[in-house]
C-alpha cells in the first residue's frame, strides 16, 4: 500500500525537522570576493614598500656597472674604428666616473673604481694602450672585472 501525502504535510515535516526550504539560508561567516581583493591589494602595496629595505640593491648595481663599463669599452673601440681616429677611455682608481673620449660617465651608486686603467684604440679597433689588463669595479664587498685582450680588444666580464 502506497502512501501519499500532501505538499503541506511534506511541508510540516520540514519544518519541525527545520530543514524548511522557504528559509533565506543563514549568512556564512566567510569573506567576500571584493573583502579578499582588497587584503591582496593592501599586502601587495605593504611588501613592494618594505622591500628595498630587506634586499640589497649594490649586487644589481654592480651587475649594471659591469654591463655599462664593458659597453663603453666596446664603444670607445667601434668609434675610435668609424672615425678613423685612436680614442681612449680612462679609469681612476677608487673614482665613481670614468672618461670616455672626454666625456665623463658616473657609475650606478654604491659603484666604485678598485682598478683602474687606460685603453686606447687604433683605427683598426686594436688596443694600443691596455692591451691585456682589465678594470675592476666594486660594490660593498664584490667585485667585477672587465678585461680587454692585447690583439683583438675582445671585451669580456667576470
Amino acid at each position: 500500500m502506497v502512501m501519499h501525502r500532501s505538499k503541506s504535510a511534506a511541508v510540516q515535516i520540514r519544518a519541525v525537522l527545520g530543514q524548511d526550504s522557504r528559509q533565506a539560508p543563514a549568512a556564512s561567516p566567510g569573506f567576500t570576493l571584493v573583502e579578499l581583493i582588497m587584503i591582496i591589494v593592501l599586502i601587495s602595496i605593504i611588501s613592494v614598500s618594505i622591500m628595498p629595505k630587506f634586499i640589497s640593491t649594490s649586487s644589481f648595481s654592480l651587475v649594471g656597472g659591469a654591463a655599462m663599463v664593458a659597453a663603453d669599452i666596446r664603444y670607445a673601440q667601434e668609434l675610435a674604428m668609424g672615425t678613423h681616429q685612436a680614442k681612449t677611455i680612462t679609469f681612476t682608481t677608487n673614482d665613481t666616473y670614468y672618461t670616455v673620449d672626454a666625456r665623463t660617465v658616473n657609475l650606478p651608486p654604491k659603484v666604485t673604481i678598485s682598478s683602474g686603467a687606460t685603453f686606447t684604440f687604433n683605427s683598426l679597433g686594436e688596443p694600443t694602450t691596455g692591451g691585456g689588463s682589465s678594470v675592476e669595479i666594486q660594490a660593498g664587498s664584490s667585485t667585477k672585472t672587465i678585461t680587454v685582450e692585447s690583439y683583438t680588444g675582445r671585451v669580456s666580464s667576470s
